[in-house]
């Protein structure tokens, strides 16, 4: 992951599985008259990327291969693009997510942060915090996305990893996310404030 600088900012909101990331990101985005986007993204990549992680018919090398390729075509046709114009940017998962799911499917994360060496470092990640168990409830209240991912055992692993990625440089803010939609969204503006203001 590479430091850039861009007139505009680059806020990331990231957790496990029913952590809440989509509310969050476009609260976020309505808060502050952000440009709203998700990983994978619309591209054609990313709509292959949904297809691979459907099924457990593609190998770890394929899908850590497929994130890393959409991720570089969504910053350079959407994210940077409106950096550069100063806008701000809040997207729902990034490399992150690569870093915490791809070596939960057995790839070396070493190997995984090399793939995306060229995306650029956000101005603020906020991860969302919850357990696996309330995560996973919220999935199945909300009907589950159809995702390899979505399983009890696998994501209790997620939570764990998540955790982990304090040893980045960078700044990495976590936030609670085992409380109500609002509170939640009230200490992500806290954490943005706590950073970025």
């Amino acid at each position: 992951m590479k430091s850039e600088s861009y007139p505009g900012t680059f806020i990331v909101i990231e957790g496990a599985d029913g952590a809440g990331t989509t509310t969050q990101a476009k609260k976020l985005a309505d808060h502050l008259d952000a440009h709203y986007t998700y990983e994978p993204s619309k591209s054609k990549i990313g709509v292959k990327v949904d297809e691979l992680i459907s099924t457990d018919d593609s190998s770890a090398d394929t899908v850590a291969l497929a994130f890393a390729a959409d991720r570089m075509v969504h910053l350079e046709e959407e994210v940077i693009p409106k950096l550069e114009k100063g806008e701000t940017v809040v997207c729902d998962r990034y490399y992150h997510s690569s870093l915490v799911y791809q070596p939960l499917m057995g790839e070396d994360f070493e190997w995984v942060k090399s793939l995306n060496r060229s995306a650029i470092k956000p101005d603020l990640t906020v991860v969302l915090d919850v357990s696996a168990e309330e995560g996973m409830e919220r999935v199945e209240q909300r009907g589950k996305d159809g995702n390899v991912f979505e399983q009890l055992d696998f994501q209790q692993k997620v939570v764990v990893k998540y955790r982990e990625l304090k040893q980045l440089e960078e700044p990495i803010e976590f936030v609670d996310a085992s409380n109500s939609k609002e509170k939640v969204f009230n200490s992500v503006k806290v954490a943005l404030e706590d950073h970025l203001l």
